[in-house]
């Protein structure tokens, strides 16, 4: 059953106490009956609903922007396409045709032809951008789940052995010396 406007409004302003209380840092414990949730868990699942939608919204919006932008750069592609397939003359600065002195045929411009080419270049390299097919390739180290869990419990263990060395100050000492 679809929800009023009313009810709608309401969760959003109690999602806003919501969200403004745990950006505060405050714990849900000495909020969550304020706010009129029947508990802890229930306050924290709807934090978390809050938190995914907003997500999802954001989302949707820069999809919405991105398809936009592919539109754009296919309507201006067409349009490159269309220079890049057209004739193009030489034409001297008085406005007159030039011709080719051993044909006597117009001289075709190659100008307009590679500059829409070099365009259409530059549309395909923001295509690439916008749909994610530029995304890095180089991977600078591989770690295995192995090796990170091999340097955990080495760095657990120099913990350890520094706190043990100086348990007065809880182990705050510069390890440095």
């Amino acid at each position: 059953m679809p929800q009023s406007r009313a009810t709608i409004a309401a969760i959003a302003a109690r999602r806003a106490k919501l969200v403004e209380y745990r950006r505060r840092k405050v714990p849900y414990a000495q909020f969550y009956e304020v706010l009129g949730y029947a508990s802890v868990n229930a306050a924290r699942r709807d934090f978390t609903r809050a938190l995914e939608e907003n997500v999802a919204e954001l989302h949707a919006s820069v999809e919405v922007y991105r398809e936009e932008q592919l539109i754009e750069l296919e309507y201006l592609a067409e349009e490159a396409h269309a220079v890049m397939d057209a004739r193009h003359y030489v034409i001297t600065p008085g406005g007159k045709l030039v011709e080719d002195p051993v044909t006597h045929e117009p001289l075709l411009d190659p100008g307009p032809k590679l500059a829409a080419m070099d365009r259409l270049v530059r549309i395909g390299d923001r295509v690439a951008k916008l749909r994610g097919l530029d995304a890095a390739t180089r991977i600078e180290g591989v770690f295995s789940i192995d090796a990170l869990d091999h340097a955990l419990t080495e760095a657990r263990e120099q913990l350890a052995a520094l706190e043990a060395e100086d348990p007065e100050d809880g182990g705050t000492q510069d390890p440095q010396g």
